[in-house]
C-alpha cells in the first residue's frame, strides 16, 4: 500500500516538469521549496490543470484525501492518537543502541525526549504480524515489549514480544505513519488547509526531535555489522523512511517554525553523515544510500545540502563511493566487451539501473546537475534491460533473482531527460522501448513512474517486437551470464540461460542451467529461499544442491552473495550480441568452462538448442566434469523441473524400477543441502534410457523428457527438492508453486570428462514426443548424439572437448567444439559448424584452417550459407555447379570451384568469404 501511495502521489506531482515541451533555454533547476517532487514556482498551477483535464488524476487526488480524511479528522480531536503509534523509547528516552548478530540486544542512555525505537532484526522474517495502526498499541515499548499477533501459534494470539523477535515491524510501522505524514504535508501545500500541516508536523516533529537525540548503534560483536548500521535500522540501505520524512518537511516548508529548524536539520544531517560512514559501495547499497543522501540534501540549507552533493558526485567516501566510480566498477565501461549489464543478478540490476536515473533526475531537477553525459552506461542499460527477458515476458531467475516482468523506471525517467533536454531523437526512441517493454508486462509495475507517464499525457509511441531489442544469444561477462534464444515470442519459443557466479546476489553454483520452453521456465532457477540470514538460503538455496549443476565428489561449494567465480565463454553461436538476420536459424549454441574451487576441478558445459521445425525443437545439454589431481571419487549431475512427477522409461517406453534410497546425503560426506531432498529413489543402467517430468496446470499438460546415457558406475536417482521460490505472485497455481520440484541425480562413479553426462530434453505439450531415439556414439575427447525424430530426420550433434578435438565414424567428421550434421532419407539438410576447423557428412564438408562458425543449409528450395570467416565448401559435384554466382555486402561475385577426388567420389570445392545468410544457388 506504501508503494503505491507513493506511485500515485509521484504521479500527481511530476506531470508538470515531464510533461513540459523542452524549450531554447537550458531546463532550469527548482528553486524554493517544495523542490523534491514539484517546481513551487509552477507546481499549483499545474495540479490544477492536471486534474482539471484529467479525470483518473482527478479521481487518485480524490482517493488520496478519502483516504487521509480520517485521520486528520480525528487528528483535531485527539492528535495523541497518531503520534502514540510511532515506534519510539516513550518511557526511557534511550540514545545508544546496542547490537549482537544480527539482532536488538539493548539500549542506554536518557535523552530530555522520546527518542526513536530501533528495529529488532536485521533480518526481516519473524512470527509475528505487522499491526494495522488501529491495532498499535499506544506508547509501546516499555521494557523492550512490543504487542503483537503470533502468526505460527494456534489461533493467532495477541501477546507480548520481546523486540528482540520482531523482524523489522518497528520499522514497518514507521514508515507507514511517516508515509501518512506525507501525503498529509502534500494535501496541505495542494490546499493550504493547515488541519493537514498539523497532522503532517505533529508526526514529523516528534520522530525527527527523537532522531535528533540517537547515537550511532554499536555492535557488541565489534564486527562487520558495524559498518552496516543506520540510526534506525541494521542496514543504512533500510533507512527509506528518510524519503517520506524529506517529502514532507519539503512540502510543509512554510509551516514549520523557524526556531525548530536547526534541530531537524541536525538531525538529518547526523543522518546523512551516517549513511555515508556505513553501508556497502561496490554495490546496488551504494545508490540507494546517494538517493537517501540526496533527499537530505534537497531539504537542508544551500551550503549544507550542496556539501552533500558533492559527496555523492565528486569526494565520496570509503563506503560512499561517487556515482562515477560505481558506474564504472559496476558496468565494466573499460571493456569493450561493455554490454550494459549490471554486475548483479537481474532483479537487482534493474533497481540500480533505476535508482542511478532517480539520483540524474534529482541532480538535474533539482540541484541543476546534469550527470547523465558522464554515466554513459545507463543509455546501453536501458536498451540492454531487453535482453534478460524470456520469450513469456519474465526476467531470467539466475542469483537472487525472480521471474519478474521488466521494471522500466529508468527508461521512463531517460525519456522524461531527454525531453527535458530538447534531445526529440532519444526521447522517441525511449517512448518506443517504454511501449515496448509495457506490453510485455503481464501485470503492470508498482514503480513510480508508470503513473507518473500515463497522468502526465506523454506523447503515444507504438510498441516494437521485443525481438527487435534482443538477440539469440547474450553474454554478460560481469554477471557471468549466457542466455541462448530460439523464438521471441508464443509457446514454441525456447531458451536457455546459464550462469555462473560473479558480482553481487549471487550463487555458488558452478554452470547453473535454467531451460524455458512451453512458455515457462520448465527447468527453473530457485530463487533466494525464505531470507538470505535463513538457513535455508545459507544451506541450500545459494548452494550447488539448488541449481541445475554437477557437484564434485558432493563437496562442491565457495562463498555466495558477493562471489568472484565466473565461467570462461569458450565459443558461442551466434556471436553473442549479433542480430538473428545474419544467422543459422535452426541452431544456437554456447560452450563454457569452470573451475570448481573446492576440488579444484575443470568443467566445462555445452548447451544448445536445436530446432527441428517451426513447432518442435530440443535442448542439448553435454556436461564434462574432472579433478585436475586424478582423485575422482563422484561427480552428480543435478537437474531439477517444474511438474507433480519425475517417472524413468526405456527406450521404448516401458517403466524402470526403482528402489527407495537413503544414499546422496550429509551423513556420507555430501553437502548439507542434500539433506533438503527427500523421497530418494534410485536405479543403474547401463543402456540408455529416459527420465520423464510430467506437469499438469491449469487444465493443460507440460512435459519434459530427458533422453539419457547409461554406463559402468552411473546410478540414476529420482527425488523431490524444495520449491523454487523465483516464482512472482499469481505466475502459477499456488500448490504447483509451493510443490516440491521433480529432481533427477546421476552420480557418475571416477571422474565425468572422458565419460561426460549427455542429456537430450525435449519439451512437450501432452502429445506425441517428437524425437523417438537417441544414440550416443564415442566418448572420450569427442563424442556424437544421434537424435532421431518423428519426420525420418536424423541429427547429429558433436562435441568436442576443444579445438583440436575429433570425432570420426560413419563417414562423419568434427574438428572442434560443436557441430550438427541434419539429413532426411540419406540428403543433407544442413550443415552447422558452431566452433572449429572443419566438420564433413553426406559428401559435405566445410572447413577452416584456423577454426570458424559457418553453415550451410536449405530453406524455401534454395541453399545458403553462413561463416563468420573465410571458409572452405566441399559439395558433391554431382549436383553442384562449377561456378557460384553470390552478392556478398551487396557487391555480386563468382567463386569458381576446385574439382578433386574424395573416398573415391568427386567433389567440389569452393573457396568462401565470410558472409551473412546468403544465398549459394
Amino acid at each position: 500500500m506504501q508503494a503505491f501511495r507513493h506511485c500515485a502521489l509521484a504521479a500527481l506531482l511530476l506531470v508538470g516538469t515531464c510533461a513540459a515541451a523542452p524549450g531554447s533555454q537550458p531546463p532550469q533547476p527548482r528553486t524554493g521549496h517544495p523542490r523534491l517532487l514539484v517546481d513551487a514556482a509552477r507546481g499549483r498551477a499545474d495540479l490544477q490543470a492536471l486534474l482539471a483535464r484529467d479525470a483518473d488524476a482527478a479521481r487518485r487526488y480524490a482517493a488520496l484525501v478519502a483516504r487521509m480524511h480520517p485521520y486528520v479528522d480525528r487528528h483535531r480531536t485527539d492528535p495523541a492518537w497518531i503520534v502514540s503509534r510511532l515506534q519510539m523509547y516513550w518511557q526511557s528516552h534511550s540514545t545508544q543502541v546496542f547490537v549482537k548478530n544480527g539482532v536488538y540486544d539493548h539500549a542506554e542512555g536518557s535523552a530530555p525526549v522520546p527518542t526513536v525505537r530501533f528495529t529488532g532484526t536485521r533480518d526481516a522474517a519473524s512470527a509475528y504480524f505487522t499491526p494495522k495502526l488501529e491495532d498499535v498499541k499506544p506508547y509501546m515499548g516499555e521494557r523492550d515489549l512490543l504487542w503483537l499477533q503470533n502468526r505460527n501459534a494456534p489461533g493467532q494470539p495477541w501477546e507480548w514480544v520481546s523486540q528482540a523477535k520482531s523482524g523489522r515491524i518497528v520499522e514497518a510501522i514507521n514508515l507507514r505513519i511517516a508515509n501518512l505524514a506525507r501525503d498529509a504535508a502534500f494535501l496541505y501545500w495542494a490546499t493550504g488547509d493547515d488541519a493537514y500541516a498539523r497532522f503532517a508536523y505533529d508526526i514529523f516533529s516528534t520522530y525527527m526531535a527523537g532522531m535528533a537525540w540517537r547515537e550511532e548503534p554499536v555492535d557488541l560483536n565489534h564486527g562487520h555489522d558495524q559498518t552496516l548500521l543506520g540510526l534506525q535500522s541494521f542496514e543504512t540501505i533500510h533507512e527509506d523512511i528518510v524519503v517520506p520524512l524529506t517529502e514532507a518537511y519539503d512540502f510543509m516548508h512554510g509551516y514549520v517554525p523557524a526556531d525548530r529548524r536547526p534541530l531537524f536539520d541536525r538531525a538529518f544531517r547526523q543522518w546523512a553523515d551516517l549513511i555515508v560512514r556505513n553501508g556497502v559501495p561496490w554495490n546496488n547499497w551504494n545508490l540507494i544510500e546517494a538517493r537517501f543522501i540526496l533527499h537530505i540534501a534537497a531539504v537542508l540549507p544551500t551550503e549544507e545540502g550542496n556539501a552533500y552533493v558533492r559527496k555523492v558526485l565528486k569526494e565520496g567516501a570509503t563506503r560512499q563511493w561517487t556515482l562515477r566510480r560505481l558506474h564504472d566498477h559496476g558496468y565494466n565501461i573499460g571493456d569493450d566487451r561493455a554490454t550494459g549489464i549490471w554486475n548483479e543478478s537481474p532483479g537487482y540490476s534493474m533497481n540500480v539501473a533505476n535508482d542511478f536515473m532517480e539520483c540524474v533526475e534529482l541532480l538535474d531537477e533539482v540541484f541543476g546537475i546534469d550527470v547523465l553525459p558522464d554515466l554513459p552506461a545507463l543509455p546501453r542499460a536501458a536498451r540492454a534491460l531487453p535482453q534478460y527477458l524470456l520469450p513469456n515476458g519474465r526476467t531470467v531467475g539466475f542469483g537472487d533473482s525472480r521471474y519478474e516482468t521488466p521494471r522500466t523506471g529508468m527508461i521512463a525517467r531517460l525519456l522524461a531527460h531527454a525531453r527535458r533536454h530538447g534531445k526529440a531523437e532519444d526521447a522517441a526512441a525511449y517512448a518506443t522501448l517504454l511501449a515496448t517493454l509495457r506490453g510485455a508486462d503481464e501485470g503492470g509495475s508498482a514503480d513510480p513512474v508508470r503513473g507518473l507517464l500515463e497522468t502526465s499525457k506523454a506523447p503515444a509511441a507504438a510498441p516494437a517486437s521485443v525481438a527487435a531489442y534482443q538477440t539469440p544469444t547474450f553474454y554478460a561477462p560481469n554477471a557471468s551470464w549466457l542466455v541462448q534464444r530460439n523464438g521471441h515470442a508464443g509457446p514454441d519459443a525456447m531458451a536457455i540461460s546459464v550462469a555462473g557466479s560473479s558480482g553481487n546476489h549471487a550463487h555458488a553454483n558452478g554452470i547453473a542451467m535454467e531451460l524455458y520452453a512451453q512458455g515457462l521456465s520448465l527447468a527453473p532457477e530457485s530463487g533466494r529461499g525464505s531470507g538470505y540470514l535463513q538457513n535455508d538460503h545459507l544451506e541450500y538455496y545459494s548452494q550447488f544442491p539448488a541449481h541445475n549443476t554437477v557437484v564434485v565428489d558432493g563437496v562442491s561449494a565457495y562463498p555466495s552473495m558477493k562471489s568472484n567465480h565466473p565461467f570462461t565463454l569458450l565459443a558461442a553461436y551466434p556471436a553473442p550480441g549479433s542480430p538473428a538476420a545474419a544467422a543459422f536459424p535452426w541452431a544456437t549454441f554456447g560452450a563454457v568452462a569452470f573451475r570448481e574451487p573446492e576440488t579444484d576441478a575443470e568443467q566445462q558445459r555445452v548447451l544448445g538448442i536445436v530446432r527441428v521445425d517451426g513447432t518442435h525443437g530440443y535442448f542439448i545439454d553435454i556436461f564434462r566434469s574432472r579433478r585436475r589431481d586424478g582423485k575422482d571419487r563422484y561427480h552428480d549431475y543435478l537437474y531439477h523441473n517444474l511438474g507433480q512427477s519425475l517417472r524413468f522409461l526405456d527406450t521404448t517406453g516401458q517403466p524402470l524400477a526403482t528402489t527407495p534410497s537413503q544414499r546422496l546425503s550429509f551423513a556420507d560426506g555430501d553437502l548439507i543441502g542434500y539433506d533438503y531432498w527427500r523421497d530418494r529413489a534410485s536405479l543403474t543402467s547401463r543402456a540408455p534410457l529416459r527420465a520423464r517430468f510430467d506437469l499438469q496446470l491449469s487444465g493443460q499438460q507440460r512435459t519434459m523428457t530427458a533422453w539419457l546415457q547409461g554406463g559402468a558406475g552411473r546410478e540414476f536417482f529420482s527425488l523431490l527438492a524444495p520449491p523454487s521460490t523465483a516464482w512472482s505472485a499469481g505466475m502459477l497455481p499456488r500448490e504447483v508453486e509451493q510443490a516440491p520440484l521433480p529432481t533427477l541425480v546421476i552420480r557418475q562413479a571416477g571422474e565425468a570428462w572422458l565419460r561426460p553426462f549427455t542429456a537430450v530434453f525435449e519439451p512437450g505439450d501432452g502429445g506425441p514426443a517428437h524425437v523417438v531415439g537417441v544414440e550416443q556414439v564415442g566418448d572420450g575427447r569427442a563424442l556424437a548424439l544421434r537424435v532421431r525424430t518423428t519426420d525420418g530426420a536424423r541429427q547429429t550433434i558433436f562435441s568436442g572437448d576443444a579445438e583440436d578435438a575429433v570425432f570420426e565414424r560413419d563417414g562423419q567428421r568434427l574438428r572442434g567444439r560443436y557441430g550438427i550434421a541434419a539429413e532426411r532419407d540419406g540428403r543433407l539438410q544442413y550443415l552447422f559448424l558452431g566452433q572449429g576447423r572443419e566438420i564433413a557428412s553426406s559428401g559435405y564438408a566445410l572447413s577452416a584452417p584456423a577454426g570458424a562458425a559457418a553453415a550451410l543449409w536449405q530453406q524455401d528450395g534454395r541453399w545458403r550459407f553462413s561463416a563468420d570467416r573465410p571458409v572452405r565448401l566441399q559439395v558433391p559435384a554431382v549436383d553442384w555447379p562449377a561456378q557460384l554466382a553470390i552478392t556478398v555486402d551487396g557487391r555480386a561475385t563468382r567463386i569458381a570451384a576446385r574439382r578433386r577426388q574424395v573416398d573415391g567420389r568427386s567433389v567440389l570445392d569452393y573457396a568462401l568469404p565470410a558472409m551473412t545468410a546468403a544465398i549459394l544457388r
